[in-house]
């Protein structure tokens, strides 16, 4: 059958739109009539839904990849993989799902030459000693490895395994649990606290005893940072726990003792210079300084810390920042040190002024403290 181009049969149907009888041009391009009227049935540009024109062609042309799309969503639906796998996942899935689909269907889709996909399929070499054992010592691996709660790694798995009369070494162990992505917990999840620091133990004399009696009993105090454009400026704060009046606060472009300091000097001084004071702060290294803790002691103040990685120790400090970043900081963005202190100012007074506690009966801590000492 002789195939014409498509430059040729539109040519052909353009001369017939401007009035050439279909004999003229069977005649003149040697064309069977009944190939005239196909093409003439087949390009003529028809009104689908009242929107657009189409010719027949076009349509069956659309249908055909309309058909294409479909199968090509099914086949990424149903692939495990993606065309930036590597080829042996795309390989594995071609396999698996080469019954339900065409293999042109499925090279197309994930990229991957037909000779490729057969030579897979029909050459490839079988497996090699160590691979079948491999594949045998996998399930063992992992049967170990989950019955340990995720807690074996590859020398008390090994171990395991030579008790069972399993010989394997260690290295292999390794290269088969990353192959199958067994982490053990150990070195997934590893917390960092200040345990793992190098100083002397500081004693916890609060104890979490929140709940004081009177005021200038026991004073709490942290630091948070909040940025400033591309810096970051922190905020230190100290809390009367009779209270939970922020006596003062202080703002630095550095994480210092003398951010503290000068914080405290500020309540000691507004409080009259209390005596039979406790001062407590996690154990951060501006808390445990040897300026700061010779600076309290000639004051008499009695220093205590929290225990190291447990924040609930300083829970009052902490939920103040808390509060404070929830109800204003986390909504604003700051390009000055003004702006930010302003803020902070503000917050400090309708903490300490208006904001009801409610571990002090829905009271301000003004109110708790004007109540005390009238």
């Amino acid at each position: 059958m002789k195939i014409y181009p498509e430059n040729k049969i539109r040519e052909i149907i353009q001369e017939y739109e401007n009035g050439r009888h279909i004999t003229e041009l069977s005649t003149e391009y040697q064309v069977a009539k009944s190939s005239i009227y196909r093409w003439i049935h087949s390009y003529t540009m028809r009104e689908v839904a009242s929107i657009s024109k189409i010719s027949q062609r076009e349509l069956y042309l659309l249908q055909i990849e309309l058909e294409r799309l479909r199968i090509d969503n099914q086949i990424f639906c149903r692939c495990e993989c993606s065309r930036k796998s590597p080829l042996t996942e795309k390989l594995s899935e071609m396999a698996r799902l080469k019954d339900e689909f065409s293999v042109h269907a499925l090279c197309r889709v994930l990229d991957v030459r037909r000779s490729t996909f057969y030579h897979y399929l029909y050459r490839r070499p079988k497996k090699t000693i160590l691979e079948i054992e491999d594949d045998t010592l996998r399930p063992k691996i992992r049967e170990l490895f989950q019955n340990s709660k995720e807690r074996f790694g590859a020398r008390k798995i090994r171990a395991k395994l030579m008790a069972e009369g399993v010989k394997v070494s260690e290295k292999r162990i390794h290269r088969l649990m990353d192959g199958m992505e067994l982490v053990c917990k150990q070195v997934r999840l590893r917390y960092w606290s200040t345990t793992s620091r190098k100083h002397k133990y500081y004693r916890n004399k609060l104890q979490q005893v929140f709940l004081q009696d009177a005021p200038n009993l026991v004073w709490v105090s942290d630091i948070t940072y909040i940025r400033i454009k591309g810096d970051f400026h922190y905020v230190c704060v100290i809390i009367d726990l009779f209270s939970r009046k922020v006596l003062a606060y202080g703002i630095s472009p550095n994480i210092n003792t003398l951010l503290v300091k000068t914080t405290f000097d500020k309540a000691f001084d507004s409080r009259n210079r209390p005596e039979g004071l406790m001062f407590h702060s996690d154990q951060g290294f501006q808390y445990t300084a040897f300026e700061l803790r010779k600076y309290l002691r000639e004051l008499k103040v009695n220093q205590s810390f929290s225990n190291s990685g447990t924040p609930l120790d300083n829970a009052v400090a902490e939920s103040f920042f808390a509060c404070m970043k929830r109800e204003e900081l986390s909504h604003n963005f700051y390009d000055t040190v003004e702006q930010l202190e302003r803020d902070v100012s503000e917050f400090v007074h309708y903490f300490n002024c208006e904001r009801p506690h409610q571990k002090l009966d829905f009271r301000t801590p003004e109110q708790v403290e004007k109540e005390y000492l009238g």
